[in-house]
């Protein structure tokens, strides 16, 4: 009998831990944006400038700026640095730059910036964290998105950890705002807390032991060790960071929103989704209303089945509230099950420090992007001080075997630690991160940003030559060279994720439907920056133009009207630029046809419908591109398969590294 219906997608060896430690470093600083100082190189040809005083080439500067400008030092015998009479940034200091380097003497003027150190926290376990480094092919590059932000300024985001409950006394999880969670688990078995449902989210240990599966009710469950998983997965999204103590969290200042929903063997749909449901907001019946409803929602769990019809109903509505749901694969070597395999669901794959598929990660559809989940390329466990596993996962857990005893670490020796269930948290805390640059983003929009800035899989391997295929009725359950097809759009990339949510996003919007030579309302007002800069101009074109030519009555408003004249073929395209001067380009196929002069009847087509009479009808202007072009092969909708017949009751399984 199949009892329980989520697993845990994750594994460590339970051994006593040990922390590593190094030099603390101090706090590193962010650059500022703004300046008050430029360098100036004179052409060669320009000898009456360079003849000229310090003063005189100020005041040529100052004649083509319109600023006051100052000279401060010469730094060559054709380059000068000078100072500007206020400091500025984005446009305005853009604007200086072009009336400068329009002069005929000037080689080149550009902005004077500082620059700082990278922003490395203090925490010293961060040298195990490989995969937030950028030293390894699979690694994040999160190290340098903190150069933009750590989610510490402004409101940061909110991430809902759906899982086991969190260890509030653990000194990487009690210095952060953990926020107020809820324990939905419905069954005092599966709680082991002594209770049902309450406001208590904290994690008592979800150990099987031999009495336990001497029971009915966990007889096919897995006995072993309290997983503190519910710690692990929050750790790896926001630990306190930057405090000199253990390790670093993605998001330095991300709030946590604790969800309980895995207990002891595992945890029940019902209560999943009921705690998916409540952490973006929805009112679920029984709870308390959730005050801090997550920008994120994790999920290091799931079955080997068809997304059912409850777990895309509630998809659907959180995705509608603009929370975006990210998801473990799984680790049995086949494809996703629930509720990765969910419509609007960001599945997250594993791969190996190199960008191969790790042995254990499933793939296929319903795998969107991937992201490191811990490997050894050594033999193992045991592991020994001399040969320890070299790209495992570190966490955060408690040593209590049963229950809580004192907070600690995993290691790379005594209790290494791997999983698709840390694959997915690396993805949710690089989207709180985009979060903090850009609030207004959706689920759509986090998917895609992610998707385009992810870095290409690599096409070869110097420990296997397999390539990775869609299991069907095999396991795929061997390192294996990735394709888009079956391991996602790439890897996990957060700076570039991060870059990328700092653009302004173009948006066109129209809903008419018009003959060859009427104009059609375009608009892009609805188009947006990220916080705090503004769109400062519109411009539209069209491309790939076959046939007639499109008109467009005002190729620099944010709303305006196109119209052809007969049958065409084109792209039309709006670019939206901020106030910093960030571009971002939107593109839309659209088709025209005209109709014929005589015609008797309906010719059969797929863009025409007949009005039942036999005459003639009106040809339709198609917005065939309401779905942007630039987004790639990759980007595929999932398809809910409500399977009502079948039992969604799983087991939790353990899942080793090869």
């Amino acid at each position: 009998m199949k009892m329980l219906a989520a697993v845990v997608l994750s594994a460590f060896v339970a051994l006593p831990a040990f922390a590593q430690s190094r030099e603390y470093q101090g706090p590193r600083l962010r650059a500022p944006d703004a300046t008050d100082q430029i360098i100036v190189r004179w052409r060669n040809g320009a000898q009456t400038t360079l003849a000229a005083s310090p003063a005189q080439r100020a005041g040529k500067l100052t004649a083509s700026s319109g600023l006051s400008i100052q000279h401060k030092r010469r730094s060559s015998s054709n380059t000068d640095v000078y100072k500007l009479d206020h400091a500025m940034s984005g446009t305005e200091l853009q604007a200086v730059l072009d009336k400068l380097n329009a002069d005929p003497d000037v080689a080149f003027a550009v902005a004077d910036k500082r620059r700082q150190i990278q922003a490395t926290p203090s925490d010293p376990l961060l040298a195990n964290q490989w995969y937030f480094l950028g030293v390894e092919p699979a690694a994040t590059h999160t190290d340098e998105a903190w150069d933009v932000t750590t989610d510490s300024t402004g409101t940061p985001a909110v991430v809902a950890v759906l899982d086991t409950g969190v260890r509030p006394d653990h000194p990487d999880l009690t210095n952060k705002i953990i926020l107020a969670g809820y324990d939905f688990i419905s069954d005092a078995r599966v709680g082991n807390d002594g209770d049902g449902r309450d406001a208590d989210a904290s994690d008592p240990g979800d150990w099987v032991d031999a009495a336990d599966r001497a029971t009915s009710f966990f007889a096919n469950c897995t006995a072993g060790n309290s997983s503190w998983h519910g710690t692990r997965v929050s750790s790896l999204i926001g630990a306190s960071s930057n405090d000199g103590v253990g390790m670093a969290g993605a998001g330095w200042g991300t709030r946590i929103l604790p969800v309980r929903v895995l207990g002891k063997c595992g945890g029940f749909d019902s209560d999943i989704i009921d705690g998916m449901r409540w952490a973006a907001g929805l009112t679920v019946e029984g709870a308390p209303q959730n005050q801090n409803p997550a920008n994120v929602i994790n999920l290091s769990l799931g079955g080997d089945d068809d997304c059912n019809a409850a777990y895309q109903s509630a998809v659907d509505e959180i995705t509608g509230r603009g929370t975006l749901i990210v998801a473990s694969v799984g680790n049995d070597g086949i494809p996703p099950g629930t509720p990765a395999n969910c419509s609007n669901v960001l599945g997250v794959g594993g791969i190996r420090h190199v960008g191969t598929k790790i042995g254990f990660s499933n793939l296929g559809a319903g795998t969107d992007i991937s992201a490191p989940g811990g490997n050894c390329v050594n033999n193992g466990p045991p592991f020994t001080d001399a040969a320890p596993c070299q790209y495992a996962m570190q966490v955060a857990i408690d040593t209590g075997e049963k229950s809580p005893v004192a907070p600690s670490y995993t290691d790379r020796v005594t209790r290494p630690n791997f999983g698709t269930s840390f694959s997915a948290p690396l993805v949710a805390g690089a989207a709180a991160l985009m979060h903090s640059v850009n609030p207004r983003l959706t689920p759509d929009q986090y998917t895609t940003l992610l998707q385009e800035s992810a870095t290409p899989f690599p096409t070869s391997s110097a420990t296997t030559n397999t390539i990775c295929r869609v299991p069907t009725n095999f396991v795929q359950g061997g390192e294996c060279i990735c394709t888009t097809v079956t391991c996602g759009a790439g890897m996990l990339n957060t700076k570039a994720a991060v870059n990328a949510a700092r653009k302004p996003f173009g948006i066109v919007q129209s809903t008419a439907t018009i003959n060859p030579n009427v104009a059609v309302s375009i608009s892009g007002d609805t188009s947006f920056a990220a916080a705090p800069r503004t769109v400062a101009s519109y411009q539209w074109s069209v491309i790939n133009v076959t046939g007639a030519a499109p008109t467009i009555a005002d190729a620099a408003a944010a709303s305006t009207t196109v119209q052809v004249s007969g049958n065409s073929r084109f792209t039309l395209r709006l670019r939206v630029t901020d106030d910093a001067g960030t571009t971002d380009d939107t593109d839309f196929a659209m088709v025209t046809a005209t109709p014929p002069e005589t015609q008797t009847a309906p010719p059969s087509s797929p863009i025409g419908q007949s009005d039942g009479g036999g005459g003639s009808f009106d040809w339709l202007l198609l917005f065939l591109g309401m779905l942007p072009l630039a987004l790639p092969a990759f980007r595929r909708r999932k398809v809910a398969n409500g399977s009502a017949g079948r039992s969604h009751r799983r087991r939790r399984r353990e899942h080793f590294a090869e």
